[in-house]
């Protein structure tokens, strides 16, 4: 028995990770462990090393369409409060910010914020037990076809570092609105956006982009992904929003 002090989603995680394990209600004569995990196996080496990632070094999603995303890890906090409560960007905020052009900065610049981004998500799918079972990843489309999105350009670097093969996903509008600047019953038309052509039958996807808002882009993305015929969908970004 796992016992430990975190999110359900942590639990999620771990279930996710280790197939043959089994979250549990939490028992009333131990309020002090709000998290319990059965095995009936002997655990891998790394599931402390894991713990510890969930625990400290990213950020679990919280998913509210799980029968078409499993489950999703953010690198950090778009937005961080300072001391006096005042909102400042993450460094790993201002390194998409650089790669998206929000920043005045030069090629030498961009390209080594691209860099570092790439580096800290291939450090994180490779130590994040379940990310690393990912056999395609998909690199969400941007909102304009003839400009090519920080997202996508980021998923293209993570599936070369990591030497995972590429799922395209083409995106049926030409243009659309920025999915943070919709309305929210327009995000809803988001979950039909995107296609994938290729067969992923009992395929473990991994989206990747840059930003997580609503949810409504990776939701999309994800359903493409399932009606393709993977068999789970995992999410990784390399912010998120402090509303999502």
């Amino acid at each position: 028995m796992l016992r430990f002090r975190s999110s359900p989603e942590a639990a999620e995680h771990i279930v996710g990770a280790l197939p043959r394990a089994a979250a549990i209600r939490p028992n009333h004569d131990e309020p002090e462990w709000p998290q319990r995990i059965r095995m009936d196996f002997t655990p891998p080496d790394e599931l402390f090393d894991f713990l510890a990632l969930l625990e400290h070094k990213v950020l679990l999603i919280k998913v509210h369409r799980k029968s078409i995303l499993a489950g999703a890890v953010a690198l950090d906090w778009y937005q961080r409060p300072d001391a006096t409560g005042k909102l400042g960007f993450s460094s790993t905020a201002t390194r998409v910010r650089l790669l998206k052009g929000y920043t005045p900065s030069t090629p030498t610049q961009r390209e080594a914020a691209r860099r570092e981004l790439c580096e800290h998500m291939s450090e994180v799918v490779t130590k994040h037990l379940w990310l690393a079972t990912a056999t395609r990843i998909l690199p969400t489309p941007g909102h304009s076809a003839t400009t090519p999105s920080s997202g996508a350009r980021l998923g293209r670097d993570l599936a070369t570092a990591l030497k995972i093969p590429i799922t395209e996903v083409s995106a049926r509008s030409a243009e659309r609105k920025q999915a943070k600047n919709m309305h929210p019953w327009e995000r809803t038309s988001l979950i039909r956006e995107f296609d994938v052509a290729e067969d992923l039958t009992g395929q473990t996807v991994l989206v990747v982009d840059d930003i997580y808002h609503s949810g409504a882009t990776m939701a999309g993305v994800a359903f493409a992904a399932q009606r393709a015929g993977a068999e789970n969908v995992l999410g990784l970004v390399a912010a998120r929003v402090l509303r999502s």
